[in-house]
């Protein structure tokens, strides 16, 4: 099992940014929006949205490296390969690791169904 999280796994591009918001499918939860889409590729891929509202560079960044640790750990739970885009809200800033893997868990798994 590759547990590394690759640069190609990584969604950068704005362009990629902009169609994975039109086209993609959202789902809502208490800490984190979820857009997602199925993609032609062998891997899945991720980016995090952490908006400048939520607090200062160090909170942000810390938060950006939660999901990165999430999705490098979980790549496994997703059934097909998919961009994914994660969209912090404020509430995530008081968040423990443990609630938070609890939150990104039964996300994956609305999107499975």
């Amino acid at each position: 099992m590759d547990e590394r999280l690759r640069p190609v796994e990584r969604i950068r591009k704005k362009k990629d940014f902009i169609e994975l918001y039109r086209k993609g499918r959202r789902l809502k939860g208490k800490y984190f929006h979820l857009v997602f889409q199925p993609n032609q590729l062998e891997y899945s891929r991720m980016g995090v949205v952490v908006s400048k509202k939520i607090g200062k560079a160090a909170v942000r960044n810390k938060i950006k490296r939660w999901f990165k640790e999430l999705f490098r750990r979980n790549k496994t739970l997703l059934a097909r390969p998919y961009d994914l885009v994660f969209i912090a809200q404020k509430e995530i800033v008081g968040l423990t690791w443990k609630e938070m893997v609890e939150e990104y868990r039964s996300m994956i798994d609305r999107l499975a169904v």
